[in-house]
């Protein structure tokens, strides 16, 4: 678990993840729609355009969306 502080700590000095989807993949090389631009990163693994991922120190990690789970009423 974390705590807002060290939460703070980490993205102000730019080590915290950041999000985005995959915009293009070329040789390996990603480019990644952020908040705060587009970047161009490792792909770690597999992906494909419109694959959300995290991007951390230069490299994109595929993450996981949500599964969805059917209802049954009894």
């Amino acid at each position: 678990m974390s705590s807002p502080l060290s939460d703070l700590r980490e993205m102000l000095a730019g080590r915290a993840p950041v999000a985005g989807r995959i915009i293009s993949i070329t040789n390996g090389m990603a480019r990644v729609a952020t908040a705060q631009g587009v970047v161009e990163v490792v792909l770690d693994g597999t992906g494909n355009v419109g694959d959300r991922v995290a991007v951390r120190d230069g490299r994109a990690v595929r993450v996981q969306e949500a599964v969805e789970v059917p209802v049954f009423s009894v």
